[in-house]
């Protein structure tokens, strides 16, 4: 069952200068529950597409749906990591995280949102920072603050925009490998509130652009590959290992250097024919 798809996406910014493609004829679907990685150089339109799957911007022609309902606007089901952190810097980084958990779970007392911010600030290793506001954090820290709203949202669709480029190789691993556990049905000692349990341990959906190959190979069901000016999807690729996966065992699979040396030539190809 499909959950998101897109039809003939095209976007065109227009300036003083012109109109510039950012994407042009993209189709594709994303299955109920599957972790998608989207690949390709700076400016293929990677951003642009998540902002139309986040109803932030609507396309110039082609549309979006997310089951099945033509996307219009920004909803609950959704939540989303920037490229660049998107934090209130009037807000506390607790505040902001049970900010983001107001806006999808109502039902819940401001006690219970920031109970449950505090764990997940504590899951991204930021609960001894949890009263700074966000211009006392460095960028990285800010970046891991505005991932801690996204994963306490606990939304069906998590739409992520090279969420880990701005933290430290270390905490980028402690990151990866807690975005697979919650996305693999959640984990035993994470506290959800009364009657959300069964719900928050569905797979969910997500759609995560990197820049990184290793990354998108570790993470991802499937590699959409796109190629720039303007922006279109150039190959889709099946990821082949099984799940969870052993990080070090992965990279002395023969099949992994295989499958990383295809998308190592399909990006430099990609790049080096723009030269």
């Amino acid at each position: 069952m499909n959950k998101i798809e897109a039809s003939g996406l095209t976007v065109r910014y227009r300036d003083g200068n012109g109109v510039f493609t950012a994407l042009e004829d993209v189709s594709f679907v994303v299955g109920n529950g599957e972790f998608v990685c989207i690949i390709g150089s700076s400016g293929c339109g990677k951003s642009t597409l998540l902002g139309v799957l986040g109803g932030l911007r609507r396309p110039d022609a082609g549309k979006a749906s997310i089951d099945g309902k033509k996307i219009t606007g920004p909803g609950p089901d959704r939540s989303m990591v920037f490229q660049h952190y998107s934090l209130f810097p009037w807000m506390t980084a607790r505040n902001n995280v049970a900010f983001g958990i107001k806006q999808v779970r109502k039902n819940l007392s401001r006690g219970e949102r920031l109970d449950r911010a505090g764990i997940f600030l504590d899951r991204v290793g930021l609960l001894n920072f949890q009263n700074k506001y966000p211009g006392q954090l460095s960028g990285g820290m800010r970046q891991r603050v505005a991932i801690a709203r996204s994963l306490a949202m606990d939304t069906e669709i998590l739409l992520m925009d090279e969420p880990f480029g701005a933290v430290d190789a270390k905490n980028r691993t402690i990151l990866q490998e807690l975005l697979l556990k919650l996305w693999e049905g959640g984990e035993d000692d994470v506290v959800y509130p009364p009657g959300e349990s069964s719900r928050s341990r569905e797979r969910k959906t997500v759609v995560f652009v990197t820049h990184d190959i290793d990354e998108a190979v570790l993470m991802a069901d499937r590699i959409i590959m796109m190629s720039d000016s303007p922006g279109k999807i150039c190959r889709e690729i099946s990821v082949p290992f099984e799940r969870p996966r052993n990080r070090a065992a992965l990279i002395q699979a023969p099949e992994y250097t295989r499958l990383r040396s295809e998308l190592l030539a399909l990006f430099f190809n990609d790049f080096g024919s723009a030269i």
